[in-house]
């Protein structure tokens, strides 16, 4: 048939295709570069020019306090009550590009913190100039619908987001600070190298530790993968927080911040305090890493701090600063030092601020735990000076950034149809804005940052231009950062049961990659190491025929592949893309002419292609698709593509693209004049398309007509409750039929007690049927692959899946071009089995022969060793764990293969009896000593909290004691991964590795060298072992009569390697997983460009610190009060 529809068999050329795909990708970056710089020079033009008066009322759109047309009116906190016609009323509409969420595209809206006024001039300034903003951001839009969240955030802390949305979550808890998210740190400051100083000693105790906990657990939320850290804890000695960590600085991944974190609040003050000695420490660190990474005087990527967390000191430190950081006679000062004086009982504080403002850092007095926010934020401020200075004396360059991936928090899967997934990834793209008003009016020299324009680009958006149709079945397509972790790889998995995993933005390249090397856990091979490097330096090239262990079906089976890899970065970004191809069918493809031109002229209506229910396309892929989804809304994917199909057979009709040739490099002038998109404007991709066309042919007819089957056929269906019959292609078109179309009842009722075929296998070349009948066909071309659910031993109803490729050949070259198949009933296989094995052949005498479920126990098994058919029913279930000793010797004799892997990304759950190693027993009195501490401690810090030192942030102080039931037990206030809504039963399981052990028959020793199938040993039970002809199954019968050996046992269930996480400092260096897993810290990185330490006018800025004056507001201090006593 293939023949017959004139389809070709060509050699693929890896290098090209890969070459498209950049191609696409590019040009879709591209024009999210450009959207961020139209809103960069629109914000610093208006903002230039804008004239503020503090005394002109306004009103704008709020995304916390506006009222929402057809809801109830907002409820006003009474400190703004009196504000409520600033708040301009909002209408929405569900949109479905913003998956289903209620939004406004005409307008955008501000997000304004709680610790911030937005009457304060500085914010009320941003959010009044800055609706200019709307202008840009409705013309990005309307050029490329594609575009996710737009967003500018102020250095003030208003953030101004299109389109308009209410606000997630609970108002009043709202924790969200523009100015601390990965997107704006990244965009204001380069790459650092930070320690973190954390004085322990007695006079910390109390509210000085809480306070210092929190501060530091705040740097630390600042901190991203680009950056490398460590925490020191100082008292008479300074100490590593985390042992493991001695002499090096971690990368701040989320996973290493996490234990950070936790170490810092089981710290127990005490002792005398020596900040000397830790200054020295951290210095000669930081030396060590400045000469590993060849930093000189005038070098532009070597930015280091230290940040003191302190309540004094008790001596001068000044030489040992001067000593360290005053290098070449003063002139250079390689290390920026910021301190934080914490409490108000406090100690020499003028030597502290000295130490920052001489080291080019930043005094900030923290004495109430509402000001920490505010405090962390300064020393972004003075970190992005050098990059706000350049602007003003250099060429003004604004260096893009990109973010690793994270997770949407605005995402909530409920609303949308399209994912259906319980996550959504993206990558931001950000761009540093500079306020060119006050920097060029001021007499002295200032750097103020204006803030940062960046939008969300969802990981998706980089899959759809991947081409995986080319790509072809088991190949695939990543990408890797400067860092190494992957944005995008088929065996990334973020979330596990609805958990979020704490290193699902760190995970190594390596982690994912499964050579087959037979290595030990951790240990990385040759191969595998230059593919990383390659990959982390962004170049361009390849690597032929590397054996891969290529895992499938969640991890529990496997196969030894030989692939192909082609890479090349993609420029403007820090990642590099690759695609994966299998070494053998990989390099060949099926193509088609041109469909819809015959169609044309066979006068063929396209639509009769597409007729009845029982078909789907691949819900990932893009046909063709409107770039407006509002109108044009489908309930399926089948419904969008039929919209199209009578569409494509006009012959008006044009094949249009998403994104048009690009005019110009991503480093030249930005283009802001796009042309706009009307509301009918769509794109197809051509070649999927004509593909589709092809395979709907192709496979009509069969599933189309009432399939005439001779008595024979209609014999075998009976005996096997055969039910239903499937096709599915390599343009990701699948069909299916009920063979019997459900009239003599046979599988009358499968309809009406599940989903159909198709709505649970939609995926063509991605379902593990269609994989595993491909990788078959290496080793028997007639054979069809069988497997049945895992450990399905309980329903009545299984069902075993037969799959077959069909290999379309041309000129002696062959390709993948669909796979066929059926589902039939495991109990009447089971059945036909059981009589057929209870009965001698003709052939067998009596004497030498014996039956199953007699003497003998019979099993079939699949190619991965699982459980097809068994006496005492074990379907799904793997067959050593139930014949440990066969396996046992067929591992010995070569019938199968174990594969061992390893999972890097996974959790493992704490068991109820799986306590912690320290102590835990606690008598009565001591419960009763802790609460009542507990309650005065509450108190006290409550008094201590109502002291504001500006009156204009009364409503910050506030709403920060509404918080209070949003903080920890330690009182650490949740991050912006916290407030991710997904996570759930977090605290029964904790992050692992894992090996599973894998199991591979060796087909060819059946089909080549003729096994001739018995196996008696002395020891061991004897068995035979006989391959079904046609398929991927074995028949095993094991003598019964001779005891079981059950020393040996066999699983591909994960088994834990690590262990579970202990903070005791006897414990920590081989329970907590960073530190088992500290080579992958010391794996080349790239730095990233477009970084700006330090600047000559930088010594002319004279704002090194500010002072702690504080006002007490008695009657917002009673008000509030009031409010505790009640509750």
């Amino acid at each position: 048939q293939y023949t017959f529809l004139n389809a070709k068999v060509g050699k693929k050329d890896p290098s090209e295709l890969l070459a498209e795909i950049k191609d696409r990708i590019s040009k879709m970056i591209d024009r999210k570069m450009d959207a961020i710089k139209c809103i960069q020079q629109k914000a610093e033009e208006v903002a230039e020019n804008f004239v503020f008066n503090s005394s002109m009322p306004y009103q704008y759109y709020s995304s916390k306090w506006s009222s929402i047309e057809g809801e109830p009116p907002v409820k006003l906190p009474m400190s703004i009550l009196g504000n409520r016609r600033m708040y301009l009323h909002m209408k929405m509409n569900n949109d479905t590009h913003f998956y289903n969420l209620a939004v406004n595209t005409s307008h955008s809206s501000v997000h304004v913190p709680t610790n911030v006024y937005d009457k304060e001039d500085a914010a009320a300034f941003a959010i009044q100039w800055s609706e200019a903003l709307d202008e840009v951001f409705i013309r990005n839009y309307n050029s490329d619908p594609a575009l996710s969240w737009q967003y500018f955030g102020s250095s003030s802390g208003i953030m101004r987001h299109y389109p308009a949305q209410r606000w997630m979550g609970d108002v009043k808890k709202d924790l969200f600070d523009c100015r601390v998210r990965t997107w704006f740190i990244e965009a204001a400051t380069c790459t650092k190298d930070a320690i973190i100083l954390m004085d322990n000693s007695g006079s910390m105790k109390g509210m000085g530790h809480h306070i210092g906990s929190l501060t530091a657990s705040s740097i630390l939320d600042t901190f991203s993968n680009n950056d490398y850290i460590n925490v020191f804890n100082y008292s008479s000695t300074t100490n590593y927080t985390i042992p493991c960590f001695e002499n090096m600085l971690v990368q701040a991944t989320k996973e290493n911040i996490g234990i950070f974190k936790e170490a810092i609040s089981r710290m127990e003050p005490e002792g005398k305090t020596n900040l000397g000695q830790a200054l020295e420490v951290a210095f000669e660190l930081l030396k060590s890493y400045r000469e590993k990474r060849g930093c000189s005087e005038n070098s532009t990527h070597c930015n280091q701090a230290i940040m003191v967390i302190t309540d004094g000191v008790n001596s001068n430190v000044s030489d040992i600063v001067l000593k360290h950081n005053y290098l070449n006679n003063g002139s250079h000062i390689p290390v920026r030092i910021f301190t934080y004086l914490v409490g108000k009982e406090v100690t020499n504080p003028q030597e502290l601020k000295w130490v920052s403002c001489a080291n080019r850092g930043y005094y900030t007095p923290v004495q109430t735990l509402e000001q920490v926010t505010v405090s962390v934020l300064q020393y972004i401020s003075v970190i992005a000076r050098p990059l706000v200075l350049q602007a003003e004396t250099g060429d003004g360059e604004h260096p893009v950034s990109w973010t690793h991936a994270y997770v949407d928090i605005t995402y909530d899967d409920k609303n949308d149809n399209q994912i259906n997934e319980p996550y959504r990834l993206l990558t931001s793209v950000a761009i540093p804005c500079y306020d060119t008003k006050i920097n060029r009016m001021n007499d002295t020299v200032t750097a103020y940052l204006l803030g940062v324009a960046g939008t969300d680009v969802p990981l998706d958006e980089f899959t759809k231009m991947t081409l995986p149709y080319k790509i072809g079945v088991n190949g695939y397509t990543f990408i890797v950062s400067n860092n190494g972790y992957v944005l995008m790889h088929p065996d990334l998995r973020p979330v596990f049961e609805g958990i979020l995993k704490d290193n699902y933005n760190s995970i190594d390249l390596t982690q994912v990659e499964q050579h087959d090397d037979e290595l030990p856990v951790r240990v990385i091979g040759k191969t595998l190491e230059n593919l990383r490097q390659a990959l982390v330096d962004g170049k361009e090239g390849s690597l032929h025929n590397i054996k891969l262990s290529y895992h499938y079906d969640d991890m529990k089976r496997i196969s030894e592949e030989y692939f192909d890899y082609y890479y090349t970065p993609l420029e403007g970004t820090p990642f590099t893309i690759g695609i994966a191809i299998p070494n053998k069918y990989g390099n060949f493809s099926l193509e088609v002419g041109d469909e819809i031109q015959r169609n044309r002229h066979t006068g063929e209506n396209l639509t009769e292609l597409f007729s009845g229910s029982k078909w789907k396309i691949h819900p990932k892929w893009v046909y063709c698709k409107y770039h407006y989804l509002e109108g044009h809304e489908s309930a399926t994917p089948e419904q969008e593509w039929l919209k199209f199909v009578d569409k494509i057979y006009s012959r008006n009709f044009r094949w249009e693209k998403q994104y048009e040739e690009s005019k110009n490099n991503y480093l030249d002038e930005v283009a802001c004049g796009r042309n706009t998109l009307q509301d009918d404007d769509y794109y197809c991709d051509k070649d999927l398309v004509q593909r589709l066309i092809f395979d709907a042919r192709n496979t009509l007819k069969p599933y189309s007509d009432k399939w005439q089957f001779s008595d024979k056929e209609l014999s075998s269906f009976q005996r096997f409750n055969a039910s239903l019959r499937f096709v599915a292609t390599m343009s990701g078109l699948t069909r299916w039929d009920y063979i019997f179309n459900n009239t003599n009842g046979t599988n009358a009722d499968l309809k009406s007690k599940k989903k159909e075929f198709g709505e649970l296998h939609p995926r063509a070349i991605n379902e593990k049927w269609y994989k595993s009948a491909v990788l078959q066909h290496q080793y028997d071309t007639e054979s069809f692959v069988y497997s049945v659910p895992f450990n399905s031993s309980t329903d009545p109803d299984t069902l075993v899946t037969g799959s077959y490729a069909i290999f379309p050949s041309d000129g002696g070259l062959e390709a993948p071009g669909s796979v066929v198949g059926f589902q039939f009933s495991q109990l009447r296989l089971k059945e036909k089995v059981q009589n057929i094995t209870t009965k001698l052949s003709n052939l067998c005498s009596y004497s030498h022969c014996a039956k199953c479920n007699d003497t003998l126990t019979c099993y079939i098994v699949d190619s991965s060793g699982y459980i097809i058919v068994s006496r005492d029913n074990y379907t799904g279930k793997f067959f050593g764990e139930i014949e440990g000793d066969v396996l046992h010797s067929m591992l010995e004799e070569k019938i199968f293969k174990q594969v061992t892997v390893f999972d890097y990304q996974a959790l493992c759950k704490i068991e109820k009896n799986q306590g912690s190693c320290s102590p835990s027993l606690i008598n009565p009195f001591k419960y009763a000593e802790v609460f009542v501490s507990w309650l005065f401690t509450k108190i006290m810090y409550f008094l201590m909290e109502v002291n504001i030192y500006s009156i204009l942030q009364q409503v910050a102080v506030y709403a920060q004691d509404e918080l209070s039931d949003s903080t920890d037990e330690e009182g650490d206030i949740l991050s912006e991964d916290d407030e991710i809504p997904i996570i759930n039963k977090k605290e029964d399981y904790y992050a692992c590795e894992t090996k599973i052990d894998l199991f591979v028959l060796q087909q060819d020793l059946f089909i080549k060298e003729n096994f001739p199938g018995e196996i008696n040993r002395p020891g061991i039970r004897n068995y035979y072992v006989k391959r079904i002809p046609f398929s991927n199954l074995i028949f095993v019968a094991i003598n019964n009569t001779i005891s079981k050996d059950t020393s040996h046992y066999y699983t591909t269930s994960p088994v834990r390697i690590t262990e579970k996480p202990e903070f005791l400092i006897d414990y920590m260096n081989f329970t907590l997983l960073p530190c088992q897993k500290l080579e992958l810290n010391n794996l080349p990185r790239r730095r990233l460009t477009g970084c700006y330490n330090e600047h000559p006018l930088e010594r002319e800025i004279k704002d090194c610190g500010r002072s702690s004056g504080i006002k007490i507001n008695l009657l917002l201090f009673f008000f509030a009060l009031s409010i505790k006593l009640c509750i």
